[in-house]
């Protein structure tokens, strides 16, 4: 199966850089989910209630991975591509001719981890965040780059 950028490319763009989501954008649902199991094995012990707090562990655990695999980050040779959701979809697409700024934001933990959150701010002062992007820096730089070819040609 095609991934989404892949089916939405058209004749004459190339993709020039894929963005991943960092890990650290689903630590919530990694931590509770090992947690629930945790506790739902020592539960299990006494009690039989205890294989249903581990069985919503692993749901925790499995819809933080799913989240992350489903998310499609990238830069084409004309637009700036952010896809979130399986089942229900989330998009934001910027022709880069459109593209005003780019900013990133990081925390303190985004700087350590190296992951933060990409602003693009569009014509009409749109602005479009991108969440938990893994190394920020080098998709902006991608952005930046791709914006600079297109307004050279």
């Amino acid at each position: 199966m095609a991934s989404y950028v892949e089916t939405i490319v058209g004749p004459g763009e190339q993709v020039v850089h894929v963005g991943k989501v960092s890990l650290w954008s689903i630590a919530s649902s990694l931590i509770g989910g090992v947690l629930l199991i945790l506790i739902g094995i020592g539960l299990a012990l006494m009690h039989p209630l205890g294989a249903i707090a581990c069985v919503v562990g692993v749901a925790f655990i499995a819809a933080g991975l799913i989240r992350r695999a489903s998310t499609e980050l990238a830069v084409t040779t004309r637009r700036v591509i952010a896809k979130f959701g399986f089942i229900r979809r989330s998009t934001i697409e910027i022709n880069l001719s459109k593209i005003e700024s780019v900013r990133v934001e990081q925390s303190v933990a985004g700087r350590i981890f190296n992951y933060g959150s990409i602003i693009v701010t569009g014509t009409g002062s749109t602005m479009d965040p991108i969440p938990f992007i893994a190394d920020p820096i080098r998709f902006r730089q991608a952005i930046q780059s791709a914006t600079d070819t297109v307004q050279r040609t």
